[in-house]
């Protein structure tokens, strides 16, 4: 975890859940059994926060799960959730690809949308519609390597901002060029 989203998961993801749940957010105990419970949940590595092996994909489930926790009567983050449990890594990526596109265009439609992705506004999707894996994981690598085109030409280097655990986190069929960019932002 990068320190902005340890700050985040500490000060304000753990202490809702808490207050949501009724529990004591100072107790380490439990929160490493809700991280354990949320790996379950989504069938990834059964670690916690402090484990090399809790990468990108794991951070996003488990803060999806905490707002879940958070908002236990709010049918969007429910339906967010089930998303994320399906695959968290292809809703990890749908994040990502979300991410890259607002970095391109900004919040306006763009003409890709339009036209390749049957004008989905997210490729997270609406809650309550079908989450499709396939579609994300080509959407993500759409929109990745269209921005890091635009850095390249405006002399950023997109390289210099990977991330080494994303080869790794991801199934083989959906692995990414680490050269992609990670979003910064807690969740």
């Amino acid at each position: 975890m990068t320190s902005r989203q340890r700050t985040f998961y500490h000060c304000d993801a753990w202490p809702a859940a808490c207050q949501a749940q009724g529990w004591t957010a100072g107790d380490a105990d439990k929160r490493r059994a809700v991280a354990l419970e949320c790996m379950r949940e989504v069938r990834g590595p059964l670690v916690t926060t402090s484990d090399l092996a809790f990468g990108d994909d794991e951070i996003t489930a488990l803060f999806c799960y905490l707002d879940f926790l958070a908002h236990p009567d709010d049918l969007d983050r429910s339906a967010r959730w089930l998303d994320c449990k399906q695959d968290y890594h292809a809703y990890n990526r749908a994040r990502q690809a979300d991410w890259h596109e607002q970095q391109l265009y900004g919040t306006k439609k763009n003409k890709l949308d339009r036209d390749r992705f049957a004008g989905a506004a997210t490729a997270k999707g609406e809650p309550l519609e079908e989450f499709d894996p396939d579609a994300i994981y080509k959407r993500h690598l759409t929109f990745a390597s269209r921005h890091q085109k635009k850095q390249r030409a405006a002399g950023q280097n997109p390289a210099s901002q990977d991330l080494a655990s994303q080869d790794t986190a991801a199934p083989a069929s959906h692995r990414v060029s680490s050269e992609v960019h990670v979003p910064t932002d807690p969740f």
